[in-house]
């Protein structure tokens, strides 16, 4: 006899062993011989699974309904997990209206129609789309100091603020300080991996602690 419990392990991992997995490990590739004892090992436990009380014969229908679900997610995520909803069909108006539009869009010149006002006011505002996506103006990332200013004066030992009070206490400002970190901040967001014992809260108000200081000490400022 085999345990159900163990004859459905080893059938998942010969399914994946066998299957159609785009970033499986080289290593893990199987040679023929292999392959052949594979089957025939899932056979026999397919077959003592079907004699295992109670409703053995259903139990192994679930079993291979279950694996052919899997090899149908495997086949999708091979293929770039592709949209899974129709297109829907354009009716002959909407087509029309694409014909006119792209006949009024004259590839050539540095403005184009596309047939509504403001689109065609929010398009041209910059012939360069990529150049407008790189201008500097788009970047809304604050400043590292100038974002953790308030928070800084507050962890001063004189500031007189009550710790509950702390903006490190808001868990919105913890989110959006850990984003700022991580893209602009390597080394200090590295801080929080290297002291795993910490809160974050704690690791957090550490790391402000830091930035004041640092940037007092690149300004010719007092630091205590």
């Amino acid at each position: 006899g085999i345990n159900a419990e163990y004859g459905v392990q080893i059938l998942t991992l010969f399914h994946y062993l066998t299957g159609d997995v785009k970033f499986r490990p080289n290593k893990l590739i199987l040679s023929e011989p292999r392959k052949f004892w594979i089957r025939d090992t899932t056979n026999n436990i397919y077959s003592i699974l079907s004699e295992t009380p109670p409703e053995g014969p259903q139990f192994v229908n679930h079993i291979k309904s279950v694996l052919k679900y899997e090899e149908k997610w495997s086949k999708w995520k091979n293929e770039g997990c592709p949209s899974l909803s129709k297109p829907a069909e354009k009716t002959k108006q909407q087509q029309k209206g694409v014909r006119r539009t792209v006949r009024a869009m004259d590839l050539n010149s540095e403005k184009f129609d596309l047939g509504n006002p403001t689109l065609n006011e929010l398009w041209n505002i910059c012939p360069d789309n990529l150049a407008a996506c790189q201008d500097s103006n788009r970047n809304f990332t604050p400043d590292t100091y100038k974002f953790f200013e308030e928070c800084i004066e507050q962890l001063e030992p004189d500031s007189g603020v009550e710790k509950q009070y702390y903006l490190t206490n808001d868990t919105a400002f913890v989110w959006r300080s850990l984003r700022l970190l991580a893209q602009q901040s390597h080394p200090y967001f590295q801080h929080i991996q290297n002291t795993k014992n910490l809160t974050l809260t704690d690791n957090l108000q550490n790391i402000v602690t830091i930035i004041g200081k640092e940037y007092k000490k690149e300004n010719g400022m007092e630091c205590n």
